[in-house]
C-alpha cells in the first residue's frame, strides 16, 4: 500500500481566498463573478478543484517532489494512478475551456487563480508539462494564467522548492 497524506489545511486557504476575495473586491479585478450565475461558476469551479484536481496533483506532487525529503518510498504506483486521474480530469478541462476562456466563464476568477500553486509543479519540477500542452484548451488557459504579472511576482518571492 502506498503513502498517502490527507491534505490537511487545504479547506482552510481555501476559505482565507475567499475571505480576501470578498473583503477587497473593491480593490481589485472581480474574482468571485459580478452576478449571481457568475458567483456559482466560479464557486461550482472551485470545488471542482477541490474534490477532482487538487487530490490527484497533491499525491502526484508528494510523490514526486518530497518523498525523499520527507523520509517515505516513493510509491510508483500512486503516481501512475495520480497521472491517470489528472489526465481524466484534464479532459474535462479541455471540453469547459473549449467553450470559455476561463473555468467559469469568460473571466477570469478565483476558480482558475486556485489552479496555479500545483500546476505549475506539474509544468516545472515534476516535469510533466506535457499533460497541460498536450491539451490546446487547457495550454492556452493555462499560459494566460500563468503568464499574469501577479503570478510572476510570487514565483519570484517564493521560488519553487527543491
Amino acid at each position: 500500500m502506498g503513502f498517502c497524506f490527507h491534505n490537511l489545511g487545504v479547506t482552510e486557504s481555501r476559505a482565507i481566498i475567499r475571505y480576501h476575495a470578498e473583503k477587497y473586491r473593491s480593490q481589485w479585478t472581480e474574482l468571485l463573478g459580478n452576478t449571481v450565475e457568475e458567483r456559482g461558476q466560479v464557486e461550482n469551479w472551485l470545488e471542482v478543484e477541490a474534490h477532482n484536481f487538487n487530490p490527484h496533483i497533491y499525491n502526484l506532487t508528494l510523490q514526486v517532489m518530497f518523498s525523499s525529503k520527507m523520509e517515505f518510498s516513493r510509491d510508483e504506483n500512486v503516481i501512475r494512478e495520480s497521472e491517470e486521474k489528472l489526465s481524466r480530469v484534464l479532459d474535462i478541462y479541455e471540453e469547459r475551456l473549449s467553450k470559455s476562456k476561463y473555468l467559469a466563464g469568460d473571466f477570469s476568477s478565483l476558480a482558475d487563480l486556485s489552479h496555479l500553486p500545483f500546476t505549475q509543479y506539474l509544468v516545472g519540477p515534476i516535469e510533466k508539462e506535457y499533460m497541460i500542452t498536450s491539451r490546446k484548451h487547457v495550454n492556452a488557459w493555462w499560459n494566460d494564467i500563468s503568464s499574469r504579472p501577479s503570478w510572476q511576482k510570487v514565483l519570484q518571492l517564493y521560488p519553487t522548492p527543491l
